[in-house]
């Protein structure tokens, strides 16, 4: 196995926090499990599943003669174990893959190193990455040079007044890194998918990929952002790429025209590192969140409507979840309206007809208001920077209710998933997604 990509190592914050406790007090065990493979331009990903602590060094005859496998090691006394001593003890079979890390290295246990084997030969790991609070991105550096620690203080580097000042007063220095740093996919380029990549624009993020495959029309206009009468007619992610790229010049924005049951959009977004979800349909936040729980990416579902009751009188509310991996989805925490249809739109792709009508908008809700759409768009991108300070340690729904002529009232929960869900929790679901 040979690419130019890097080779990075993946696993979610909830296994991350289990195996590194284990190891740290049970001396002499390994964290092993299975890896799934994510590879895009940027890097070649190997997800880890089915994670589990075990009190010996496993052999690669204990795993299927191709299978990708990870074995996560500490120091066994006060002498640390090279990669080459750990190596000798696991014996891959030379049709497996194996990614071998390496923990609590150093005076103070805060060192790394790892490596990939692929036919019994060695080459370093260059990164891993802990999917969760403080979104942990470690790299390896320079040969000869200490590994960046596993778990790194966040600091203010004191720059100079620039574009980023407030953002970096208001953040810190760490997590405008990981902002900068950061790949959006949003799907949905309408009110609330403009807004939200208005306001990622405005953070610093690097790159923002939109898929959407309608094109502007005059009703539009009243709550999207950004866009000018001008637009009418345009596909909606290429007009608000547009205006993305004359608000921030160094701006990687690339506006998919498609649907999400189009096979191209997922190899267009392997490399996000948030999935968002700002659309009326269903199938997009099923695609997401069959991704999320394969790709282990965070996934921020952003709903907001106004209905009329019988009586006449008027709900304002919206709905704003952002779920971790292995921590529930829009099918078994709430979201999707129907599971089947939403499985029906995947299979079928686009172009082909729909097995039941689509439901007109305005049989939906009343309408929509760009006043609650910016609340529910600010709320939902709050709560990423939360999870990249490390503050939010579990998925979290809020709810936001707007009571005419008393206010703003906000229900929110932590929230957790169905253990026998089939989408977010292993099982075999219908579907033409592959890995």
């Amino acid at each position: 196995m040979t690419t130019d990509s890097p080779y990075e190592f993946l696993i979610a914050r909830p296994d991350w926090d289990r195996a590194v406790r284990e190891l740290l007090t049970r001396r002499g065990s390994w964290a092993v499990g299975l890896v799934r493979r994510n590879q895009h331009a940027l890097r070649h990903e190997f997800l880890a599943r089915h994670l589990a602590v075990v009190p010996r060094a496993p052999e690669g005859r204990e795993f299927l003669p191709l299978a990708d496998w990870v074995a996560i090691a500490a120091p066994e006394t006060f002498r640390e174990a090279s990669l080459c001593e750990r190596l000798a003890a696991l014996t891959p079979l030379p049709g497996q893959t194996l990614i071998l890390l390496n923990l609590g290295l150093g005076p103070d246990r805060s060192g790394w190193e790892g490596c990939i084997v692929h036919r019994r030969a060695a080459q370093p790991l260059d990164a891993f990455r802990v999917v969760g609070p403080g979104m942990l991105h470690v790299r390896r550096i320079a040969e000869g040079s200490r590994p960046q620690a596993i778990w790194p203080t966040q600091t203010d580097t004191g720059e100079p007044e620039d574009r980023w000042s407030r953002t970096r007063g208001a953040v810190g220095a760490a997590v405008l890194s990981r902002l900068i740093e950061s790949n959006v996919a949003i799907f949905g380029a309408s009110r609330n998918g403009s807004l939200t990549a208005w306001q990622l624009a405005a953070l610093g993020v690097r790159k923002l990929v939109l898929i959407d495959p309608d094109r502007l029309a005059v009703h539009n206009l009243n709550a999207t952002f950004a866009f000018e009468e001008a637009d009418v007619g345009q596909f909606k992610v290429e007009a608000l790429a547009q205006h993305l790229n004359r608000f921030r010049s160094d701006l990687a924005v690339c506006g998919l025209p498609w649907s999400a049951a189009d096979p191209r959009v997922v190899d267009r977004i392997r490399d996000a590192d948030l999935l968002v979800t700002c659309v009326d349909s269903d199938a997009p936040r099923l695609l997401c969140a069959r991704l999320a729980t394969q790709w282990l990416k965070p996934h921020l579902d952003i709903g907001t409507g106004v209905h009329r009751a019988g009586d006449g009188a008027r709900t304002i509310a919206a709905d704003v979840r952002l779920l971790l991996p292995g921590e529930g989805c829009v099918a078994c925490v709430g979201g999707l309206r129907e599971l089947e249809q939403a499985q029906d739109d995947l299979l079928l792709g686009p172009g082909t007809l729909p097995l039941r009508p689509a439901i007109p908008w305005h049989e939906q809700r009343a309408g929509s208001l760009v006043t609650i759409n910016a609340m529910a768009v600010s709320a939902g991108v709050q709560l990423w920077l939360d999870l990249l300070g490390g503050d939010l340690r579990h998925s979290h729904w809020s709810r936001l209710l707007w009571q005419p002529g008393q206010g703003l009232s906000v229900d929110e929960a932590d929230v957790t998933g169905l253990p026998d869900c089939a989408i977010c929790r292993g099982k075999a679901v219908r579907s033409s997604i592959g890995d």
